[in-house]
């Protein structure tokens, strides 16, 4: 089972390499003013983009959680098989089994279309946004 702060590193991780932070001292500064609202775009889609891989990754790891749970609880029920009754038994549970893994299949990919439909709208926004930035500069 992955900890909250593996899951916290993992993210802090993807974050920082998608933002690419920008660290400048006095003098490249002054040479970065003329294309500082393209760095200004930049950063923010940077952003954008880092926020969205922490939406996905925390999907994705929840998935993953509920399905390595799934699959221990049926390792377990299936090591208690001792007999041919208990096999049937076993055989008959797997029916409801596999109508929630259904369930719960949909449910995940409901969530990932939510998740490239808020995508879609914030990147055709940040796209608006940073046009208008670029082409009607203060």
């Amino acid at each position: 089972m992955i900890t909250p702060d593996a899951r916290f590193a993992m993210m802090s991780f993807v974050r920082n390499i998608l933002i690419g932070r920008i660290v400048m001292n006095e003098k490249s500064a002054a040479f970065a003013k003329p294309i500082q609202p393209v760095l200004a775009s930049m950063t923010r889609a940077h952003q954008v983009a880092a926020g969205q891989a922490e939406k996905w990754v925390a999907l994705q790891m929840d998935s993953l959680r509920s399905y390595v749970d799934l699959a221990v609880a049926q390792v377990k029920v299936a090591l208690k098989v001792t007999g041919p009754h208990s096999l049937h038994e076993f055989a008959d549970s797997q029916f409801a089994v596999l109508s929630f893994v259904g369930h719960k299949v949909f449910d995940d990919s409901r969530g990932l279309k939510e998740w490239n439909i808020n995508c879609q709208k914030q990147t055709v926004g940040l796209s608006r946004a940073n046009l208008l930035t670029l082409l009607f500069k203060d």
